[in-house]
């Protein structure tokens, strides 16, 4: 079981209960999923994995906006090399036809 005293120490770094449980399941979403550990330390536990990863500083909770986009993209890219080309997405797109053209692609590919 994990310590109730190691979560406030998150709450207090990654700034709050909600961002913290954000950031625990989007990287265990990603682990889940195949991604590296990012540190060398092999807790029996995947949750107790993500906040050693924290407390290194490895990941962190980025908010989404403009400014962070472009910096996630050339991540993502950086990380997944061999993949295709992204899509370039017009500025002016509604929320609705943005996710109309995801889940298509998505489609095409399975």
């Amino acid at each position: 079981m994990i310590n109730p005293a190691r979560f406030d120490a998150q709450y207090a770094k990654v700034g709050g209960v909600f961002r913290t449980t954000v950031l625990l399941q989007k990287r265990l979403r990603e682990l889940n999923r195949g991604a590296k550990r990012l540190v060398e330390e092999n807790p029996k536990n995947p949750i107790e994995l993500v906040l050693v990863e924290v407390g290194a500083d490895r990941i962190e909770l980025v908010t989404d906006n403009d400014a962070n986009r472009d910096r996630q993209r050339t991540e993502v890219e950086r990380m997944t090399p061999g993949q295709p080309a992204g899509t370039v997405i017009p500025e002016h797109i509604s929320d609705q036809e943005l996710e109309s053209r995801i889940l298509s692609a998505l489609r095409k590919d399975s």
